[in-house]
């Protein structure tokens, strides 16, 4: 029919236009991060492309409804501003038709976004840890500034420096912790150095008048060790390639766990889809403007609502991490409180229209 096509072309331009800016907001956020990292050493510099395109296809699954939401407000707004929406009314294409109309938009895209959540996110993110697993196995101390902490997320290790002699060309008042499976390794020393060894083995540090600690999980094999010299082989970071991870599990490996992590992580990628679904629809209703009143009226009230949705959203989700809440309610109470609101907004038009 004319008029479905022209509403969905009236929210496909500016659904483009959101997800592109959305992008490289995003692309621009994660490239300053990674970027960042590889000036300090801790990723190699070509790996930042690489990690910035994975960040972006993750976070797709969440930009692409937002921006489906944005379009939708914003296209019909104009609409209503300009007594386009009222044209349509009078001619018998009701508020219901029009939504009729996004619901086939939405559900194209709700079907984009259940692949990038079911199947791209958690290859996503496998290949990220992967990546920053082998670049944490190739960290050299060498490049570690003064007055810095630096963290190596995948190897659970964190380094701080407190001076740096040039002249020996040695790390001074150093703070190395690292959390493994086994439990966590404290050592303060007076100096450190990494020495030459073969390039394809794990890093190597000696350190040099100190103290050592560890700290058993179990709180059985707990040690305190003074050393004048300690060399410490982190040949660990094979654990951290094979770490299991609820993020880069597979779906159907989720489906068949009962950890709270695995559940939060297996209720959310089910939820993406059906969340595309109800920020198209409850956009129409939302975008309601009585005429005269700017084509953008509603936009900043709606960003409000997504808003509240979104953090709604991500309490649920660690709350389930957690093992506050169960597997029901589980992540879905948001969706709900989204459902409740499209009825209430359809069955009482003049709620958020604003006309009397």
């Amino acid at each position: 029919m004319i008029i479905n096509r022209y509403l969905i072309r009236e929210i496909a331009m500016p659904l483009v236009t959101i997800t592109a800016i959305l992008m490289i907001i995003f692309v621009s956020y994660n490239a300053a991060v990674y970027t960042a990292e590889a000036a300090a050493g801790l990723l190699p510099a070509s790996t930042v492309a690489h990690l910035t395109l994975l960040r972006s296809l993750i976070a797709i699954e969440v930009l692409l409804p937002a921006a489906l939401y944005l379009a939708v407000v914003m296209s019909m707004g104009r609409m209503y501003s300009d007594n386009e929406m009222v044209a349509l009314h009078a001619t018998g294409f009701s508020e219901r038709r029009v939504m009729r109309s996004v619901l086939w938009l939405s559900l194209v895209l709700a079907m984009i976004v259940a692949s990038l959540s079911l199947v791209v996110r958690p290859w996503a993110y496998q290949q990220s840890y992967h990546i920053k697993a082998q670049a944490e196995a190739e960290f050299n101390l060498d490049k570690l500034e003064a007055g810095q902490f630096y963290t190596a997320e995948e190897s659970g290790t964190v380094i701080f420096v407190e001076r740096i002699n040039q002249l020996q060309n040695r790390l001074e008042q150093v703070y190395f912790y690292r959390l493994d499976d086994e439990g966590v390794r404290v050592i303060n020393a007076k100096q450190a150095w990494q020495p030459l060894t073969d390039p394809f083995a794990p890093p190597v540090f000696e350190f040099l008048d100190g103290t050592a600690y560890r700290i058993d999980i179990s709180g059985k094999r707990d040690l305190t060790l003074k050393f004048k010299e300690l060399t410490l082989l982190l040949n660990g970071d094979d654990q951290a390639l094979r770490r299991y991870r609820s993020k880069a599990a597979s779906t159907l490996q989720l489906a068949g766990s009962e950890k709270p992590a695995d559940l939060a992580e297996f209720q959310w990628r089910l939820t993406t889809p059906v969340t595309t679904l109800l920020l198209g629809l409850l956009a129409v209703p939302l975008s309601r403007t009585p005429p005269r009143r700017g084509r953008y009226a509603k936009t900043v009230a709606a960003v409000l609502v997504f808003a509240v949705f979104y953090i709604f959203s991500v309490m649920a989700r660690n709350w389930v991490e957690q093992g506050t809440v169960g597997a029901i309610p589980g992540v879905w109470w948001p969706h709900i409180l989204l459902g409740l609101l499209i009825l209430v907004l359809l069955l009482r038009p003049t709620m958020w229209s604003g006309s009397r």
